[in-house]
């Protein structure tokens, strides 16, 4: 049985210390979306993210390989390389899914999909480690990633399924999301090279660890269009 199947994959592999994160995260990619909006969590895994959209009032559903209690009725268990996905066509006004397409084979099928099943003016948001920032050690963190993308790369990935598609990074500091100015200072503290938990044996508190390693590993963000064909 391939790992991702297994129930304590996430907590193994990351950890369960997110804290306040999912909430401050959502508040601010999904700040702009009316609050109604329909939205499809895909790979949702333990369900923090797609809990923390319902809190902020969206109709939200997740879909993912392995069972979430906590989402109850609002969670569809799918293969989501080979599977399609249980929804009709043009459905959802937002789907969005986060560190899942390094974990495909065939990323393709995945976007084709979220393109199908979004309304036409919608928007797939997809989130993945940046290669330019974590390569080697970084990327490969987790053994069951597959597929590396740089910003061309999902950018075109996205465009051959037909989307309006604009990749960008985002580094998952959330005093940075606030205070742009802050980029500065930074970039300065990844120059120095730290080293930090868990590719070396640091004893910095978790919060010091994460300020410097999300310094240096940045996500990409593809912010994508369903154009009317």
């Amino acid at each position: 049985m391939s790992s991702i199947h297994k129930k304590n994959y996430i907590s193994v592999t990351y950890g369960n210390k997110k804290g306040s994160y999912p909430e401050k995260f959502c508040n601010h990619i999904f700040r702009d979306f009316p609050r109604n909006s329909k939205i499809l969590d895909i790979g949702c895994g333990n369900g923090d993210f797609t809990v923390e959209l319902m809190n902020m009032g969206f109709d939200a559903h997740g879909i993912d390989l392995a069972d979430c209690d906590v989402l109850g009725g609002k969670h569809t268990k799918v293969d989501l390389q080979n599977e399609k996905y249980p929804f009709p066509d043009d459905y959802f006004d937002v789907v969005y899914t986060k560190s899942v397409i390094e974990h495909l084979r065939d990323p393709d099928y995945m976007v084709d999909e979220a393109y199908r099943i979004l309304k036409p003016g919608g928007t797939f948001i997809c989130l993945t480690p940046s290669w330019k920032h974590s390569y080697r050690e970084q990327f490969y963190i987790d053994h069951t990633h597959f597929t590396p993308f740089t910003r061309h790369s999902l950018e075109t990935l996205c465009k051959l399924s037909n989307f309006d598609a604009k990749c960008d990074y985002l580094y998952q500091l959330p005093l940075l999301w606030r205070f742009p100015f802050l980029h500065i200072f930074r970039y300065a503290l990844s120059l120095l090279r730290l080293p930090y938990r868990p590719f070396e044996n640091i004893g910095w508190p978790d919060n010091i660890n994460k300020t410097i390693r999300f310094s240096t590993e940045a996500m990409l963000v593809c912010m994508c269009k369903k154009v009317d064909e």
